[in-house]
């Protein structure tokens, strides 16, 4: 290794990608200050005109070090983009001596005044770092002076030790990219895979670059692109970075048996429990029971059942011990600091939870999540995940739980961690998987009954139950909320109709569904026509607009869990008026029962009964069921939006 040490000094061969003199630091034009939007895409907020990286290897006193030097430029087209001054730097590590370094950063911002460029660098001082877990911190910092038609430019270099964990090359944004460079140069003795991934095509080279000093043919892989499109957000997408195009490097191994050096870097997922049970604040924590031992045996005094047991233990952890909200699969401050304190991080509680469940004598087991916003993890990685949760496994089938969110329920579990699949980590040091994705829908029931005054306004009664994923959804954004509050929402989001009585049970009782029933009136929700009245017969709870409005996409459409959305509708006839029409009744299944639109109507004595049921049965819909989806909203809204016509006799 020292032969290999000195060569490597004496050798190691840098370059720079080389660019146009305009794409230097601190060339900026008045031209790019004087740009008004971005010519390929008026609706783009922001836009990168310029990103380079060039991640190289190269020594220092530790030896072998992955360098990756990072130029962007970036331009600012109106206050909408101002969240895009703000710049965030992942640095992975466990240790101070094992974690990756940032230095030179640099950061300017330019803006045009009076004709002339106006420079602001950034204060060394405004830069700061947020812990995120055990292994990883980020370093922020906002650019000065930002305004609309800003040009901001930064560079760093990261320094890591991690010389098989290459950061992907992610090509697009959710702006665009005006001139894209990337480079990896690899020593000849590194062994990789590489793979593309995403929707946007594009041209990977991939040539030797001949090293004189060491004599070895060294890898590179060049990626050059020129006006990248934005990717699009989409409607029911759960984190479009997901499907951002990008180029995936996985080092296998490095072998130069002429120094006597041999590392093999590819990893399994059994190795990524090995090492996450290693760990002080994961395995470590998971053998702590001693500070809960007078809670447990009085627990055990009263829970019998397994599944008492899961129940019993989730709701003692929630009373327990509240989320500071911090993600991370690791222990911030340990179990029993956060338990004599009462807050915690996700990896504090749920690690809880599975020691509760233990000490309980139910199978137990930690499963690391990557949330929706963090993305999917494809290969083994333990840099994936960033969230964990309790599975308990007993012969009546598996339970998951996440004691982090005040109003889940066993096996209904927030939207966040709906992600893919979990990676269950056993005390045998194996992994398996499971499935997050749910059976149990999200429910919204609605029975709405009114008449018409002779004044052809609307009185009715609402009653509404919420039940499973939307009753966690209505508990967070309700609960505590004031009871004018409360009504100032639903007039506000129902076509302004007034509420003149409201009331909700079961907000706090969280293994029952919520049923909330509210009086209302509703001046205009009635066009009177000569002698005929016109009415849509479900009001404001009808579907007005497609959200699929694209011609082709992409990604699939990701509602999260399975949903029904139910409407009864009474409506009174009347004195005076009889029926002219109803809206045809219409029941259409797509292909395997995906999904189902069902919509009736009937005249019972002086009563209008109108049912309709949008049932979706998987929380994924793949894509290509897109166009049968987009067709079928077409008609709901067409259906949704239909007359009831009513004559004065």
């Amino acid at each position: 290794m020292k032969k290999l040490v000195l060569i490597i000094i004496v050798g190691i061969v840098f370059f720079q990608i080389s660019y146009s003199q305009n794409y230097k630091f601190g060339k900026v034009s008045k031209e790019e200050l004087q740009e008004q939007a971005y010519p390929l895409d008026s609706t783009a907020n922001a836009a990168y005109l310029y990103k380079k990286r060039l991640t190289y290897t190269t020594l220092n006193a530790a030896g072998i070090v992955l360098v990756t030097e990072v130029q962007v430029r970036m331009k600012i087209y109106n206050k909408e983009g101002f969240d895009w001054s703000t710049v965030s730097i992942n640095l992975y590590g466990d240790t101070k001596s094992n974690s990756e370094k940032v230095s030179n950063i640099k950061a300017v911002t330019y803006n045009l005044v009076d004709g002339k460029v106006q420079e602001m660098e950034l204060d060394k001082k405004a830069i700061f770092y947020e812990k995120q877990n055990e292994s990883l911190k980020v370093q922020k910092f906002t650019m000065p002076n930002v305004k609309e038609g800003s040009v901001l430019e930064w560079s760093y270099r990261i320094f890591s030790p991690y010389i098989s964990i290459i950061d992907d090359i992610v090509l697009q944004e959710e702006i665009p990219i005006k001139k894209f460079e990337a480079k990896i140069n690899l020593l000849e003795w590194f062994y990789f895979n590489k793979r593309q991934k995403g929707y946007y095509p594009f041209k990977v080279n991939q040539y030797s670059d001949y090293n004189s000093e060491l004599k070895t043919n060294d890898k590179v892989v060049e990626v050059l692109e020129e006006n990248i499109p934005a990717l699009k957000a989409e409607p029911y997408v759960n984190n479009m970075s997901n499907y951002a195009s990008a180029l995936q490097l996985e080092v296998a191994s490095l072998s130069a048996p002429e120094y006597g050096m041999f590392e093999n870097y590819a990893t399994s997922w059994d190795e990524i429990a090995k090492t996450i049970l290693k760990s002080s604040s994961f395995g470590g924590e998971l053998k702590k029971t001693k500070h809960l031992k007078e809670d447990i045996d009085k627990l055990k005094a009263i829970l019998k059942t397994d599944q008492a047991k899961i129940l019993g233990a989730l709701e003692f952890v929630k009373s327990k011990i509240k989320w500071n909200g911090n993600y991370s699969q690791y222990a911030e401050k340990g179990l029993k600091k956060a338990y004599s304190e009462g807050s915690g991080n996700i990896g504090d509680i749920n690690l809880t939870l599975v020691v509760v469940l233990r000490e309980l004598g139910v199978n137990a087991n930690p499963v690391l999540v990557s949330t929706r916003k963090h993305g999917v993890p494809i290969s083994p990685t333990n840099r994936g995940f960033n969230y964990v949760i309790a599975l308990a496994e007993t012969e009546n089938g598996k339970f998951l739980a996440d004691a982090s969110e005040k109003y889940s329920l066993v096996n209904v579990l927030p939207l966040r961690v709906l992600n893919w699949q979990g990676t269950i980590i056993r005390d045998d040091k194996t992994v398996d998987f499971i499935n997050l994705a749910t059976s149990i829908p999200s429910i919204k029931e609605f029975n709405l009954n009114y008449k018409i005054t002779d004044e052809a306004v609307i009185e009715g009664i609402t009653m509404v139950r919420y039940e499973n994923l939307s009753a966690i959804n209505y508990r967070n954004e309700n609960v505590g909320l004031e009871k004018e509050a409360l009504i100032s929402d639903i007039e506000q989001y129902n076509d302004d109709i007034e509420i003149l009585n409201y009331r909700v049970s079961n907000l706090t009782e969280i293994s029952k569904p919520i049923n909330e029933v509210y009086q209302f009136e509703k001046e205009d929700g009635v066009e009177v026509i000569g002698n005929n009245m016109y009415l849509t017969p479900m009001l404001f709870l009808s579907e007005k607009e497609n959200p699929f409005k694209l011609e082709k996409r992409e990604y699939p459409i990701d509602f999260g869990t399975p949903w029904e959305k139910r409407i009864t509708t009474g409506i009174e006839i009347p004195e005076g008026y009889s029926v002219e029409s109803l809206p045809e009744d219409i029941a259409i299944v797509l292909n395997d029962e995906i999904v189902k639109f069902i919509y009736t109507t009937k005249q019972v004595g002086n009563k209008i009964v109108v049912k309709s049921l949008i049932d979706v049965k998987e929380g994924i819909v793949p894509v290509h069921n897109y166009q049968e989806i987009r067709e079928l909203y077409k008609i709901i809204v067409a259906k949704n939006l239909e007359k009831i016509v009513l004559n004065k006799l």
